[in-house]
């Protein structure tokens, strides 16, 4: 996990914690806290109807404290808010697990995804569990899915 502003990676094992910042036309991304947090947050977007601010500071979560392999989990994500039938339900891999922080103070492991074609991308990361339009049914791990691979579709 890097920053989204300085691009050096986080040293969790350190004490560094990755601020966690909601951009306002993707996902998420994340920077050091000071003076990283604070170009986030007065950096621009300026897409037509945008004009305003890239990043907000997630209204949810507060901090990344740790991140963990995935090895090999997915997220089943349903295409619309209502859990459907297995036939319309995906795998998207994880790219890590992240220790959230929440502004209220409790704390849990999410997992993280992020696209091949995002990885450079200012606000390419995303929560499954928080993504508009769908509703993330859960995780599972690597046998699982190899079992469930033709009931549903598996994300590349």
């Amino acid at each position: 996990m890097r920053c989204v502003i300085c691009r050096q990676a986080f040293d969790f094992a350190a004490g560094q914690t990755a601020v966690v910042l909601h951009h306002v036309a993707y996902g998420y991304d994340f920077a050091h806290p000071g003076a990283c947090e604070a170009a986030a947050l007065g950096a621009i977007f300026p897409e037509p109807g945008y004009d305003s601010a890239a990043f907000a500071h997630d209204p949810e979560r507060r901090a990344v404290l740790a991140t963990s392999p995935s090895k090999g989990w997915s997220a089943v994500v349903s295409p619309a808010q209502e859990l459907r039938p297995a036939s319309e339900l995906r795998f998207e891999p994880l790219r890590y697990w992240a220790l959230v922080e929440y502004r209220d103070g409790s704390r849990r492991f999410e997992g993280v995804v992020r696209n091949d074609e995002w990885l450079d991308e200012p606000g390419g990361a995303e929560f499954p569990e928080s993504r508009p339009g769908h509703a993330a049914v859960g995780y599972v791990p690597p046998p699982a899915l190899h079992e469930l691979k033709g009931l549903v579709e598996v994300a590349a």
